[in-house]
């Protein structure tokens, strides 16, 4: 609108002023600054000079040498936002960074202002930032910095002491890295520093520091004590540094007047701790200074009552001040106490602080408790007894040593309190003892502090659970020890008489609490606990104990204290021991024993306790006298005796303290005395417990070394009592028992055990148990390792029976075997197991006999057959059976005799039940079947039958895998690097101990050894095989089949001589022609060294060299199934028409034809090829046009129209390679075939499938199999090109032929064949062993089937000569859709799916008949004969299997974690039924769908269904049902390959359903959903919502926005955003126009439907717009649908058809009819629904309009 034109904004940092600030910086280079207001609120002006303002006055103009972006950053500096200012200053710091000195001098005038100003700023980042500008600048400047220190200095010593960290610590190291000399920096500045500090102590006050501030009341307060306290801080640094300084005159003064202050004396008394601390801290550092006391003497009296008055400050930062004052003026004035009234100034507040602990500040106080107390005359207490100060103070510091405090003491503290507590009444008592003329009345004072201040507090403690009890006892052991040297080492006993007195004292007292309390019957545990802490105590007492932080002197008469910084608990020295212990301290624990025993023998409960008391008090004292003290005969023996009674009378946990004091004592005796006293009596007693812990010490060194020990060892009770011990280690597996065990086989110089042979048998017997169990358990590993390691020991020497030693062989090697490392069996144990029997062998301990090799054979066969053993399991078995072998024969000298003993070892660990000739040759056929199945190769050997039970084939594979890698053990070279080069890796070490892993290897090869070694790689073979074409296999079984095949692998790629012999073998067996696999082991030969070396190219030599020798044999069978295998490998045209093989005519037709095959396959693979290879295709149609003219003149010699059971395999093979191989040009070359050969293909199928017609009951044989899956192959073959050509443009001879298929074989094919598949399914009960080979054959079926035109089926079953009737055609697919085989059940849904059209055509023609008559108008005959009828067996029985499912689930989010899995099976079935009953009702036209959706409504089978869907969809979307976390993708349409696909998971169809059912069949979704209870609604409605609705919307709009087919006078479009379809109706000039808009949850939710322009005017809008709302809510219709009923209501209307009087519209919602009833009356017409509703809701027949009877 005009106005100024806008300016580009100043940018952030502009160097450049506005025009007034220029016009001033012009004015400021040319003339003097003159007097002007200041930019400051207060309005100060300016002074007259610049350099000359206050500090908290900012300069507003600069010099012109100032760079202008430092005068920004400078004025920034001014402003009163803290962002700004910290902003500024990492500016300036970058800027100081960045400058040289020079640039640097010019702001140092400068800086001291801004730095008084901001080192005290509120905020404490702008504080921290200050003093790293300062840091910097003062680094950087250095000496440039002198003139501006005096400005500096005050503050800097300041900031040291800010109550933020980080600032003060900046502060600090800056102030220590500038100046190494403070003491000169503090002098140099002294005027400033006193200055400062006083100006600032008493001068300010909060208002006068915040002079120009906005600031809060609080942060002024904060700021002004954080000053007050800095400034007392600094003012004691200073007179720390300068204490030594001569020159003090200034600081004297400036104290003198700041001491004259009034306000300075009011700091004391602060609210504020810390500024209170600060204030005694100065002081106390005034104090220690001699030469400034004359200051402080004026105001000694003030000073003295104002640090009296808080020496019971409980302020921890004020406390230690506080005391340090008081010390100091006790020191400093030797009339302190003249200004003071103790009585009530002092001894008030000394116990108030004594009875609470030290108000928790022990740690500052404590230390100077003595030197207070130490200053403490007679003077000082003017009227007060100085005794009765004694007692008071001692009274209340016991109080806080023994009473209790809550919360408790640190244990810092309560150390610290002991600590004085003991220092101050040893000074005292020594006080007295070195009073020479102290009275009667002074050592009753003494005796007095003994017994209420040492032995009372001990009785309490006795009984306190209080946990200082340990210290108090601690130091009152100390102090006794300190007595007791002082009596024994002064050379005068008279100047320790008082310290004689008080120990007599004490013991006498001590003696007294102990036994009177223990007297009682029933002792307190804590009670006994604290006497022997005492005890304990007293024992160990250190006579040189004294405590660091005091020591008395003594000097001219006068007692001083020494103290030191340190405190601690007193610390031992190198010292002899008490002399009380041996007298007094030896008597009490004697008569503790005696107690305690006596005690223990009371028979009580607790008496346990009192066993352990008295074992630590013994251990005390180990003498013969303290022993013999403890029994009034005073004799060991009767010591002796009166323990064992004892040791009889207790329980099992108390027994060993009681032993190990019997065997104390036994020491003390003579040796002959001893053992007699061991065998006489401690061997008669019967414990348990106390015979293990008696054969423990007897097993243990040096008793077991004597003779007389091993005696009684070898006593028939003492054999007992150790097999008892082995058999409760297996059970409890007690350590000590275990290692009493261990001690039994302590072998002597000689190698003979402390234990008879019979006593080792029972200890192996009992430890091998656990070794035998299947369970896990961690005695397996104790039991394991304890007999590893005594093997050596009970087989040296015969030192057991030889019936156990091959007993624990045999176990041990069982355990070798089906053992392996897990969490309770070590690696490092199953060694010594594995070893322990290796060495046993190899050493000839145990020698293998006949008997003990057929016990280990046994051993493997059960082994072998373990169901839980895996294929590493089965190479660490294979180890141990070849370690067997080597180990029992390789002291064999004699090589005939080790290699005969060798052969007889291998045969009989190798056999097996399990793997035959036969079970082998059964596999092999088994594998060959399935094979020429699944990928079509020519079993050119003849195969009697298939059948096999899977369950076999797990355990021949199992033992086969087994003796393989034990052949491979003890045959193949082990490719280890040299020596030498380990040596040199080893830092050219030579080990003694290498051993060469192919020393051991068989080096002559038994014919049994070679033969079983084939058996072995047939299987492999057989299996890999097996792999291939088995489509789910287990886990178990494809690890075993990979495992032989790396082993074959491995096998024909060792260095062995072995492996050539193996490879002449295989070329013969196969050159036999007799099994199928021989010639598939030819295959294996390209990993031998011969060939391996070329890689890739290995399979081609292979392959040239095999047929050189095969066909130079004639054996052409072998070379064609070799070809078959190796075809795959074979690079492409590797194969040509000038092969050998094509040189030669063999007698068997089919070996030219799959020659053929295998010419096609390799030379056809790519889409490129080369002219010259049509001469094969030419090749193979001659040869055919030559079997066709055979076949003419042999009628069955391609088997047209016969049984094939009695045919011969060879001449049955020959038809099925023709068939294969016509199979193969109609897939690759269909445009190559000429009449002749269609002929020869439609004659040969229709041909053929009367033979499967005639032969599918025989198809458990194998040659009809293959028949039968060659014809189903061809004919899917031929219909998929018939399929293909008939959707484009074709040649004339193909549009014959189709036509003639048509016409002639099409029918009667597509019916044979699946009235053939009928046969063989239909009520068939197939054998366990057939099972596989049946399901195989059923799979290869299924592409044929899918070809099927079932509306010949349905023809054939329709007509009324027909067996097959549609009823039995309908229950035999439904009961397929339980089928076990997944392909068979989707055949199944498939077929269905094709007869759904047929089915519906036949209940629209039945719909159409009753459509016009009223009777029926109810649909009530269809309803009970339409195509879905007959799906409501069957969903009647899945209703029941699935009911339980929807019981456990009600749509809470609680029951999804408790949810049962689901029955796949069955689930799956019942899911496929409904697949089916979905297709059929999007198949049938709307009004059908009504009908066909009215049945499931009224049979409420929609309700379970949709409810199981729900239970079946994924965990996690259930879960997070209400809001969308994972993508929808789970939610998409399944394609038919998907479906096919054997692993799809249950959830993923259930999704696919739910969508299908949405889509498809809307208001039975709708319906159910409206009537669900709430709950269930919201959870349907979020989980639609959230992952089905979008999906369904947009598939939906965009099928409507890409229907080509236009609609006359309609026009549609979509609006996807906004999910809104727009109609257009036109016709003329009139125009209609509708708005329908889907809900967020649609289909759920009801679409909106909005009418535009209309041409009926407004009712007739409404009445469009709910007509088309109920369609599409309760019609299963599409949008489109809907539109389309719409459009088609308008079209009658206007063509003038009369609209039904009900309804009011001319096309039916449901039937889609016209009104076709006609009242005979009033003529007027109605739809037969309608007119049957009104019949039924009004109860009369009248009509409707003239209401007449109609």
């Amino acid at each position: 609108m005009g106005g100024k034109t806008k300016q580009a904004p100043r940018t952030k940092n502009n160097a450049k002023p506005s025009s007034s600030s220029r016009s001033a910086e012009l004015l400021g280079t040319t003339t003097p600054i003159f007097v002007g207001f200041s930019a400051q609120a207060d309005g100060n002006l300016v002074p007259f000079a610049p350099g000359f303002a206050s500090a908290e006055q900012m300069p507003d103009t600069f010099d012109a040498s100032i760079d202008p972006q430092t005068q920004i950053i400078l004025r920034k500096l001014s402003k009163k936002d803290p962002m700004t200012k910290k902003k500024a200053l990492q500016e300036l710091h970058e800027l100081i960074t960045d400058s040289d000195l020079d640039a640097l001098k010019n702001i140092l005038p400068l800086w001291p202002k801004y730095y008084h100003n901001l080192a005290n700023d509120v905020e404490h980042s702008v504080r921290e930032q200050t003093q790293l500008v300062l840091q910097l600048l003062v680094s950087k400047c250095k000496r440039a910095m002198a003139p501006f220190l005096k400005q500096l200095v005050p503050v800097w010593l300041a900031s040291r002491y800010d109550s933020y960290a980080p600032a003060a610590s900046i502060a600090s190291n800056s102030f220590r890295e500038t100046f190494a000399r403070t003491c000169e920096v503090c002098l140099h500045c002294q005027n400033e520093i006193i200055e400062y500090c006083t100006r600032n102590l008493t001068f300010h006050t909060p208002a006068t520091l915040s002079v120009g501030k906005s600031l809060k009341p609080e942060e002024s307060e904060q700021k002004y004590q954080r000053v007050v306290i800095s400034s007392f801080k600094v003012l004691s640094f200073f007179m720390e540094q300068t204490a030594q300084a001569t020159e003090q005159d200034q600081l004297k003064q400036g104290l003198t007047a700041l001491l004259a202050h009034q306000k300075f004396w009011t700091f004391a008394k602060h609210k504020q701790p810390a500024i209170k601390a600060a204030w005694f801290e100065c002081i106390y550092h005034l104090l220690q200074c001699p030469t400034l006391l004359e200051v402080l003497t004026p105001h000694k009296s003030q000073l003295i009552t104002a640090s009296f008055q808080f020496i019971d400050d409980a302020d921890p930062l004020v406390a230690p001040h506080v005391w340090g004052c008081v010390l100091l003026l006790q020191s400093n004035y030797e009339d302190w106490y003249a200004s003071l009234n103790i009585r009530k100034a002092l001894l008030p507040k000394l116990s108030s602080l004594l009875r609470n602990g030290f108000n928790r500040n022990a740690q500052a106080i404590c230390p100077n408790l003595l030197p207070f107390l130490s200053k403490i005359t007679v003077e000082s207490l003017h009227d007060l007894d100085i005794y009765e100060f004694y007692q008071r103070f001692f009274d209340d510091l016991k109080t806080a040593v023994v009473g209790t405090h809550d919360p408790p003491l640190s244990k810092s503290d309560t150390s610290l309190m002991h600590n004085a507590y003991f220092e101050c009444l040893r000074f005292m008592l020594q006080q007295i003892n070195n009073n020479t003329l102290r009275t009667a009345q002074v050592e009753e004072f003494a005796f007095g502090l003994l017994e209420q201040q040492l032995l009372e507090p001990i009785g309490q403690l006795l009984r306190s659970d209080g946990a200082h009890v340990k210290y108090f006892f601690q130091h009152t052991s100390a102090l006794i020890a300190f007595w007791d040297r002082q009596c024994n080492n002064d050379v005068d006993k008279s100047s320790s008489t008082l310290y004689v007195k008080l120990l007599n004292k004490f013991w006498t007292r001590i003696f007294e609490l102990v036994t009177q309390d223990l007297a009682v019957e029933d002792v307190n545990e804590q009670l006994l606990s604290h006497v022997l802490m005492l005890v304990q105590d007293l024992h160990v007492a250190n006579p040189s104990l004294e405590t660091q932080n005091v020591k008395f002197v003594d000097s001219d008469g006068e007692k001083t204290t020494d103290q030191s910084s340190q405190h601690s608990t007193p610390t031992k020295k190198v010292h002899e021991a008490a002399a009380f212990i041996q007298k007094e301290l030896k008597q009490l624990v004697v008569k503790l024993v005696c107690i305690c025993m006596d005690k223990a023998g009371s028979r009580t409960s607790s008496s346990v306790r009192f066993i352990s008391q008295v074992r630590t008090l013994t251990k005390m004292f180990s003498d013969a006298d303290f022993y013999k003290s403890l029994t009034e005969a005073g004799e060991l023996h009767a010591t002796l005796d009166k323990f064992v009674a004892l040791l009889e009378q207790l329980s099992d946990d108390s027994c060993e303290s009681v032993m190990d004091i019997l065997f104390e004592i036994l020491s003390l005796l003579k040796p002959e005395t001893r053992f007699e006293y061991i065998a006489e009596n401690l061997l008669k007693i019967q414990q348990h417990r106390v015979q293990n812990l008696l054969l423990h010490r007897l097993l243990s060194y040096p008793l077991c070394t004597e003779p007389v020990v091993r005696q009684m060892l070898a006593s028939p009770e003492t054999c007992a009592v150790i097999g008892r011990i082995a058999e409760e280690v297996v059970v409890d597996n007690n350590r000590d028992k275990l290692n009493l065990l261990h001690k039994c086989f302590f072998q002597t110089d000689t190698g003979d055990i402390l234990i008879n042979v019979s006593t080792v048998d029972k200890i192996l017997l009992a430890m091998c148990a656990p070794l035998e169990q299947s369970d896990a358990s961690e005695m397996i590993e104790v039991c394991g390792s304890f007999i590893a390691q005594i093997m050596p020991v009970i087989c040296s020497k015969e030192n057991s029976s030889l019936a156990v030693r091959q007993h624990v062989f045999l176990r041990l090697y069982k355990f070798s075997l089906e053992r392996r490392t897990c969490d309770y069996l070590s690696e490092d144990t199953l060694w010594e197991i594995t070893t322990c029997w290796q060495d046993a062998l190899s050493s000839k301990d145990i020698e293998i006999d006949d008997d003990l090799l057929h016990s280990c054979a046994n051993i493997v066969e059960d082994m072998a057959q373990h169901a839980e053993i895996d294929a590493s399991s089965l190479e660490c078995m294979a180890e141990a059976i070849a370690k067997f072998v080597i180990c029992s024969t390789e002291n064999i000298e004699e090589e005939s005799q080790r290699s005969s003993r060798i052969e007889e070892s291998i045969v009989a660990l190798l056999n097996s039940k399990v793997k035959t000739i036969d079970s082998v040759l059964q596999f092999e056929q088994h594998c060959v079947y399935l094979e020429t199945l699944k990928i079509s190769i020519s079993p050119g050997a003849i195969l009697e039958s298939a059948s096999l039970d899977e369950l076999n084939i797990l355990p021949l594979l199992r033992r086969t895998a087994l003796n393989f890698a034990t052949i491979c053990k003890l045959v193949c070279r082990v490719n280890s690097p040299p020596l030498a080069q380990k040596s040199n890796e080893g830092e050219d070490e030579l080990t003694e101990d290498y051993c060469d892993p192919n020393a051991n290897l068989l080096k002559q090869w038994s014919e049994s050894l070679i033969l079983e070694l084939l058996q072995c790689m047939q299987v492999a073979a057989a299996a890999e095989t097996w792999l291939e074409v088995s489509p789910q296999l287990s886990a178990d079984c494809e690890e075993l089949v990979l495992c032989l095949s790396e082993q074959v692998r491995c096998l024909m790629g060792n260095s062995s001589e072995l492996v050539d012999i193996v490879k002449q073998r295989l070329q013969q067996t196969a050159a036999q022609e007799k099994s199928v696999m021989s010639c598939r082991l030819l295959g294996c030969l390209v990993h031998h060294a011969q060939y391996a070396a070329f890689e890739e190219s290995a399979a081609i030599l292979l392959h040239e060299d095999l047929a050189e020798l095969l066909v130079s044999q004639g054996a052409l069978k072998a070379y064609v199934m070799t070809l078959q295998h190796l075809l795959p490998k074979l690079s492409q045209k590797a194969l040509s028409l000038n092969s050998a093989i094509m040189r030669t005519e063999p007698p068997e037709m089919w070996v030219k034809a799959a020659v053929f095959r295998c010419l096609l396959l390799n030379n056809f693979q790519s889409e490129l090829n080369e002219p010259t290879d049509h001469s094969i295709i030419v090749s193979a149609l001659q040869f055919l046009t030559r079997v066709n003219e055979q076949q003419s003149v042999q009628k069955e010699l391609l088997h047209y129209n016969v049984e094939l059971l009695k045919q011969p395999y060879e001449a049955v093979l020959n038809t099925v390679e023709i068939i294969q191989l016509l199979n193969e040009i109609l897939q690759r070359f269909p445009y190559e075939l000429t009449i002749k050969n269609w002929d020869a293909i439609r004659i040969g199928i229709s041909s053929w499938v009367l033979t499967v017609s005639k032969s599918m009951k025989h198809y458990s044989d194998p040659k009809t199999s293959f028949f039968v899956v060659a014809v189903y192959q061809l004919f899917a073959t031929l219909i998929t090109f018939i399929r293909s050509e008939k959707q484009k443009s074709s040649t004339q001879l193909l549009k014959n032929v189709i036509d003639e298929w048509e016409s002639l074989f099409a029918r009667e094919v597509n019916v044979l064949l699946f009235k053939s598949y009928y046969d063989l399914t239909h009520e068939s009960t197939v054998p366990t062993e057939r099972r596989v080979c049946y399901e195989a054959l059923l799979e290869r079926l299924m592409p044929g089937l899918e070809m099927v035109e079932y509306g010949f089926v349905y023809g054939f079953a329709k007509a009324p000569s027909s067996k097959l009737t549609l009823d039995y055609l309908c229950n035999f697919l439904l009961k397929q859709l339980h089928s076990s085989q997944h392909s068979v059940r989707l055949n199944a849904v498939h077929s269905l799916r094709q007869l759904t059209p047929q089915f519906v055509a036949d209940d629209i023609e039945l719909n159409d008949k009753n459509s016009d008559n009223i009777d029926t108008a109810a649909s009530s005959t269809i309803s009970k004969w339409h195509f879905l009828n007959r799906f409501e067996d069957y969903l009647n029985r899945y209703d029941a299997l699935i009911r339980k499912y929807l019981k456990e689930f009600s749509f809470k989010l609680t029951e999804l974690e408790d949810l049962e899995p689901i029955d796949r099976h069955d689930a799956y079935s019942y899911l496929l039924i409904w697949d089916c009953i979905i297709n059929a009702c999007a198949k049938s036209p709307v009004a059908l769908r009504s009908v066909y959706t009215s049945w499931l409504n009224d049979n409420h089978f929609e309700e379970n269904f949709l409810h199981f869907l729900f239970r079946a969809m994924p965990m996690d979307i259930l879960k997070n049902h209400s809001a969308k976390v994972i993508s929808n993708g789970v939610y998409k349409e399944l394609s038919w390959s998907q479906l096919k696909d054997p692993h799809l998971s249950l959830e993923r169809y259930a999704c696919h359903l739910y969508t299908e059912v949405l889509r498809k069949l809307p208001a039975v979704v709708r319906k159910w959903w409206n009537t669900s209870p709430s709950r269930q609604k919201n959870f349907v409605d979020n989980l639609t919502t959230n992952y089905v609705s979008a999906l369904i919307c947009s598939e939906e709009l965009k099928a409507i926005a890409n229907r080509k087919e236009k609609h006359e006078n309609m026009q549609v479009t979509v609006h996807t955003s906004t999910r809104e379809v727009l109609a257009v109706y036109a016709i003329d000039e009139a125009r209609m126009e509708l708005v329908i808009t889907l809900a967020p949850n649609y289909p759920l939710g009801a679409v909106k439907v909005d009418c535009g322009k209309q041409i009926g005017g407004r009712a007739s809008s409404r009445n469009v717009g709910m007509q088309l709302t109920i369609f599409l809510t309760h019609q299963n219709g599409t949008i489109y649908d809907g539109l389309t009923l719409w459009k088609n209501n308008l079209d009658k209307k206007f063509e003038g058809v009369e609209e039904c009087y009900v309804c009011y519209t001319v096309i039916h919602q449901d039937t889609c009819q016209l009104p076709k009833l006609t009242c005979k009356t009033c003529k007027k017409k109605f739809h037969g629904p309608c007119l049957y509703k009104w019949f039924t809701t009004s109860s009369k027949s009248t009509c409707p309009i003239c209401r007449n009877v109609f």
